[in-house]
């Protein structure tokens, strides 16, 4: 469905990037622009820029980049549509769309979130029933009240092909309906039959209290253990919490980031309301923005096994990109906070939960336990571990308290692992060094875009081109001059030529010329390019002089490809060079 491009200015007018980038990522201001972390890769310093004067990002580690509307998508995994919807939402402004198909799809939403209302309902209620005496039976071994069963919606889908696909029918909903929500499954002969049989069931509510989905849990030793349902219009498992509709509501000022539903529920019954887990999967990116919604603070605190170690180690890196303080809580003599509450009391679970490990601390005690420290040859395996480790920690600070941490289990000076991770941070800044010094060698590569489909013939012509846009999309006036001057046929990139003649259509219609508008609608490749060259593009002292000479470049260039012969393009270099210069 195609926007009018007056509302995609005004609501690109309205949405201060500045401001929409620090939802999701915390930035310092140096110069004009701002920088922090990119949320796109893992980095320890930041490249990730925002320019309130373009109204762009770029990140010059992954190079990804764009307006508004492009960090929206990426950073909520959106398509384009529905990002505009967000940030239209945000700027309180209507979406101007097609009503028919609007109205459908949102009669599509409401009535899938009303069907998985219902079969929580349904689930519910079969646990107080016969059929559900096994499952209540459970959930009374695993320590569980009657409140808090009731306040986490558990039920119990029974062993049957289609004991929910006749309930719901009954209700009215269609069987296409059912299986479109993954609560239902087509098999081999083209029938349907329910998807979840025999387990006990966690409805998974979102942060607005809707059911969007389930997790269920088989009572027997069976294969899969768990079963989720699969992504559907209004659920997408990589963006939601398992419990996070409770803990957004939390006073305790931090979230506790469990490994699976019985550990959620358990912290939650003992007192512990901040506790949430991912849904099935490793943490993503995703969920661990939807955190910095609610909190600067989590705790991870997964298994005790070398999974939920390996978990953790990935969850820091996560949840570190995602500008969150990081701590990790190790439950000693319990495989789960779920067993060390039932062993030791919550007061106990509360008072571990006041010591938590930073991530610095948890990674070098990891580290330490892979190797024996008795042994010369295993202290040296450790510090050497502990050296790259600590070498990629951005702040000199936790480098020096955790190397005192370091050297004090491996039994050497402190000054000595210091003088390492020096050397080693030495080693790597002039590897660094060398890898600028090569591409600075190679300076016609380094104009090609990365993305092989906007490649350009002309490099000499092409980076020209790229200044020359700079230029006009930072002022009007720019573009006033030079469109009288040079048209987008002279340009020798497709892709660049579809800029200019796009700014130029959007001042002649009375639109707004800014980077941001002009990337509406463009794909991500060319985003990602033209928000670089927009992003190392300094202000220039002398533009109306650069204009003129990058004009004067192009046209050179096009008239080399465009010349009939060596004395027809002498002629021409001649004539407008006294043009140029005014002879």
């Amino acid at each position: 469905m195609a926007l009018p491009d007056s509302f995609l200015d005004e609501l690109v007018a309205r949405s201060d990037i500045v401001e929409i980038v620090q939802r999701y990522v915390p930035l310092k201001k140096s110069g004009s622009n701002y920088f922090g972390l990119c949320p796109f890769h893992n980095e320890k310093s930041p490249s990730f820029s925002v320019s309130p004067d373009k109204q762009i990002f770029h990140c010059f580690g992954c190079g990804e980049g764009g307006g508004v509307i492009q960090f929206v998508m990426k950073i909520e995994n959106l398509p384009f549509l529905d990002a505009v919807r967000t940030l239209a939402d945000w700027a309180g402004m209507q979406m101007p769309t097609d009503r028919e198909q609007s109205d459908e799809q949102r009669r599509v939403r409401e009535r899938m979130l009303s069907m998985n209302r219902d079969a929580a309902r349904y689930f519910h209620s079969l646990l107080w029933q016969e059929q559900g005496k096994e499952a209540l039976a459970y959930f009374a071994r695993r320590g569980l009240s009657k409140k808090t069963i009731t306040s986490f919606g558990l039920g119990y889908s029974e062993n049957a092909w289609d004991g929910l696909l006749k309930h719901l029918t009954g209700l009215g909903y269609r069987p296409n309906e059912m299986e479109k929500a993954g609560l239902a499954v087509r098999g081999n002969g083209g029938g349907l039959y329910d998807r979840f049989r025999g387990r006990v069931m966690f409805p998974i509510i979102d942060v607005r209290g809707s059911v969007v989905g389930f997790g269920g849990r088989v009572l027997d030793d069976s294969k899969p253990k768990y079963l989720n349902s699969p992504d559907t219009p209004v659920f997408h498992k990589n963006r939601n919490l398992f419990a996070m509709n409770l803990s957004k509501k939390s006073k305790m000022g931090r979230l506790i980031l469990a490994e699976g539903y019985m550990d959620v529920i358990a912290l939650h019954q003992a007192g512990f309301d901040c506790a949430v887990a991912s849904l099935g999967t490793a943490l993503t990116d995703e969920q661990a923005k939807l955190m910095t919604r609610y909190t600067k603070e989590v705790v991870i605190c997964y298994d005790s096994d070398g999974a939920g170690q390996k978990a953790a180690q990935r969850a820091i890196d996560i949840l570190n990109r995602a500008g969150l303080e990081v701590r990790v809580l190790r439950v000693p003599g319990a495989k789960d906070p779920d067993e060390y509450i039932k062993q030791n009391g919550s007061e106990a679970f509360g008072l571990l939960l006041q010591k938590p490990q930073t991530d610095g601390e948890y990674r070098i005690a990891q580290l330490a336990a892979q190797f024996d420290l008795e042994q010369d040859d295993g202290r040296v395996a450790f510090l050497k571990a502990a050296v790259q480790t600590l070498s990629a920690m951005p702040s000199r600070i936790e480098r020096e308290i955790y190397a005192r941490a370091a050297a004090r289990q491996a039994g050497v000076s402190e000054n000595a692992i210091l003088a390492e991770i020096d050397r080693n941070m030495a080693q790597s800044r002039r590897r660094q060094k060398k890898e600028v010094e090569k591409k600075a060698l190679q300076p016609l590569r380094q104009v090609q875009p990365q993305e092989r489909e906007l490649r350009y013939q002309n490099p000499r012509s092409a980076l020209c081109e790229e200044k020359l846009l700079a230029l006009v999309l930072q002022d009007q006036e720019f573009l006033d001059k030079a469109r009288v001057k040079i048209g987008p046929d002279a340009f020798s990139s497709d892709f660049l030529a579809k800029i200019y003649q796009k700014a130029i259509d959007r001042r002649e219609q009375g639109l707004e010329l800014s980077a941001a508008a002009c990337m509406a609608g463009l794909p991500d490749s060319e985003v990602r390019h033209l928000s670089g060259v927009l992003s190392e593009t300094v202000r220039s002292r002398e533009p109306d002089r650069e204009l003129d000479d990058y004009i004067s470049t192009i046209l050179f260039e096009y008239q080399k490809r465009t010349a009939w012969n060596d004395d027809d393009l002498l002629r021409r270099a001649a004539d407008h060079r006294r043009e140029h210069e005014g002879g």
